[in-house]
């Protein structure tokens, strides 16, 4: 080795950063309720702004013919500045080799076009669709509002609709029907109708509005824990009439014990609410109202609850009791008898 030799050039080699394209947008989220919204707001502007739907395209993502959105995509506005296009769908119901090819494109996204991809199921992360959008557009994730933010809401639009409507009276609306915002925005609706501008309270809630099953099961093991078995009959009689499958209704309520159980454990675990809410991956509105409600309720009570439920769905699966083919009258008296035995 020559030592008056110069030092070698090392060349270091970095990927660029990727160009974040201002037209390209992804909407998606839990709260398909808001997602929806904006888009209608986005289209309602851009016709607003450019004169009519000449310039814009809504493209179901299950039909989406990648040979021919190449191509159109660098089609040019007629008469306007601009074209939207919307992709609704596409990572959710597109096949995999069509958003490949999609992702590979849509570099070539001409400045004079607006393209949005609006999901109304969470997508795969790890599609490589997905993970183009995640570096290349702008991603706007629409997360499940928080109590708090739903009642906010609920206050929000009444004062725009000149509704009259207390913190008190959104809290109660929000236990009876839940928080999807699709729910929620039309029993709204409802309200704003029957009362012609007058005050909402709980009342008139109870009487116009729709519960929500997660609502009525809460209510129903309510009845349970004090032992009232006539409210506790006509609750779940309530919810049989509702048009719910008996299935989904038995689901939920499965669901509601199991997450009492393993409250009630962490609670005397001494775990605090955000702990607990993390930990189960539940909503944390859920995690209070449950959290209250285990206190009705000992461990063993829970546990015995939990055992009959398990052994009426192993007799529905294994043909000990009917719960097919429209033969649910089995399946529901069995979950009657539940509620006498332990009201009894």
């Amino acid at each position: 080795m020559n030592p008056s030799a110069p030092p070698a050039i090392i060349k270091i080699h970095s990927n660029p950063m990727p160009t974040i394209h201002e037209n390209i947008f992804l909407f998606y989220g839990e709260d398909t309720y808001s997602s929806s919204q904006k888009l209608k707001h986005w289209k309602s502007e851009f016709v607003r702004k450019y004169g009519d739907e000449t310039n814009l395209e809504v493209i179901e993502g299950a039909d989406l013919d990648t040979s021919v959105f190449n191509t159109n995509l660098e089609a040019m506005p007629f008469l306007a500045e601009k074209r939207m296009i919307i992709i609704k769908d596409f990572l959710s119901k597109g096949s995999s080799d069509n958003q490949k090819r999609v992702a590979e494109n849509l570099e070539n996204t001409p400045e004079f076009v607006i393209l949005i991809f609006h999901e109304n199921e969470m997508p795969d992360r790890r599609t490589s669709l997905f993970q183009k959008l995640s570096k290349i557009a702008k991603p706007v994730e629409f997360e499940t509002l928080s109590a708090r933010d739903t009642t906010n809401w609920i206050m929000e639009r009444a004062r725009a609709k000149n509704q009259m409507l207390s913190p008190m009276a959104a809290n109660y609306l929000i236990e009876y029907c839940g928080l999807d915002l699709w729910h929620l925005s039309s029993e709204m609706d409802k309200l704003h109708s029957y009362t012609n501008g007058k005050a909402i309270d709980q009342k008139i809630i109870e009487e116009v509005c729709v519960p929500s099953v997660g609502s009525s099961i809460f209510k129903l093991t309510d009845a349970i824990a004090t032992k009232n078995t006539k409210e506790s009959l006509k609750i779940f009689k309530t919810l049989i009439l509702s048009g719910e499958e008996i299935g989904r209704i038995f689901f939920m309520v499965v669901r509601h014990f199991r997450i009492l159980m393993q409250v009630k454990d962490l609670l005397e675990k001494h775990e605090s609410p955000s702990s607990i809410t993390k930990r189960l991956g539940q909503h944390p509105f859920v995690i209070q109202t449950t959290s209250k409600q285990a206190g009705n309720f000992s461990e063993d009570q829970l546990k015995k609850i939990y055992g009959r439920l398990l052994s009426i769905d192993i007799a529905a699966k294994t043909g000990q009791i009917k719960a097919y083919g429209g033969e649910t009258k089995e399946f529901e008296l069995a979950l009657e008898r539940l509620i006498i035995d332990y009201c009894k």
